[in-house]
């Protein structure tokens, strides 16, 4: 069954690996990161040339959950 998933932290390491593994199981994945149009625009940019040449549906999407005070 095809799941929606988000993960947090996916511009590099496990987070990047798993919206990969995720994708290629069929599932829709969000995989969100900080400052997507700065520092992680190339993460953003990699993300979406992987999901097109896998043919998998991964979307990179600016998200930060650090806790403000």
């Amino acid at each position: 069954m095809k799941q929606v998933i988000l993960i947090t932290g996916a511009s590099s390491g496990f987070g990047a690996l798993a919206a990969r593994a995720l994708s290629h199981a069929g599932h829709i994945v969000y995989a969100s990161m900080r400052d997507t149009q700065g520092r992680n625009a190339p993460q953003v940019k990699a993300a979406e040339e992987y999901a097109a040449a896998n043919h998998v549906d991964i979307r990179a999407i600016e998200l930060d959950v650090a806790l403000q005070k």
